[in-house]
């Protein structure tokens, strides 16, 4: 387990998805900023656990961003970047589309 994380964690390690993790968290943190209204539900509120993946993938994809490589494995499986890339994609999608 400890060696796929680390695989998975250095396949990332790439400049232009470094570029494109620290322009996506920021961006998503600019928008919720900007109008937190257009991530919410019908209901006009963002729902616990959404906020929190969303926080999360901000802070991942910063973390990611900057260069920053936790060195521990379990610090690396907590803020992975794949999965931060996705939400933040997806919340991004929400909010332009």
């Amino acid at each position: 387990m400890r060696k796929a994380i680390r695989m998975l964690y250095d396949l990332m390690e790439k400049g232009p998805l470094r570029a494109l993790s620290l322009l996506l968290a920021l961006l998503t943190a600019g928008c919720v900023l900007w109008d937190p209204t257009r991530l919410a539900n019908q209901a006009g509120q963002l729902p616990a656990v959404q906020g929190l993946i969303l926080i999360w993938a901000v802070c991942s994809g910063v973390i990611h961003g900057v260069g920053f490589r936790p060195e521990r494995t379990r610090w690396q499986a907590l803020f992975t970047p794949l999965p931060a890339l996705l939400v933040l994609f997806i919340a991004l999608g929400r909010f332009f589309l």
